[in-house]
């Protein structure tokens, strides 16, 4: 039972976990702008601000989570993994350019949902398939 008490030997499940909740907030996300935008006769100025409050919780949520997962890799990982969360920072940026969009009836509105699908589908595809190969290279690497 000593492999309990020896944080090192646990690094790789939680590279897992954290990849884990990157696409499912990302998925979760994508759903909760969906659900927002199919409201039945809805106005454009009601949905901006559903978009710009979804928007403000997601930042919160994301960013508290980002500085944990930061802080908590070895130094010489944490710049790539900043890297890595600028493209789902970036997502989020457009939901609250198109929530200002549909509030103002300017800058672009729905647009700026584009993005933040494409980036929020693809992130979520890299990070499953991440998770597959590395399961698939871990099973590997124990198998005599």
């Amino acid at each position: 039972m000593e492999f309990a008490y020896r944080p090192e030997l646990w690094q790789s499940l939680f590279d897992m976990v954290a990849r884990a909740r990157e696409a499912l907030i990302a998925l979760t996300v994508l759903l909760t702008v969906a659900i927002f935008v199919l409201i039945p006769e809805q106005g454009r100025v009601a949905l901006g601000v559903e978009l710009l409050v979804l928007s403000i919780l997601v930042w919160g949520v994301s960013l508290r989570l980002q500085w944990r997962t930061v802080h908590a890799l070895p130094a010489q990982r944490r710049r790539s993994w900043i890297g890595r969360l600028i493209g789902f920072d970036t997502a989020i940026v457009g939901i609250t350019l198109a929530g200002a969009g549909l509030v103002t009836g300017r800058l672009g509105g729905f647009l700026w949902l584009l993005p933040t699908v494409l980036i929020c589908l693809i992130w979520s595809t890299y990070n499953a398939w991440s998770l597959t190969i590395d399961a698939i290279d871990r099973h590997q690497d124990k198998t005599p």
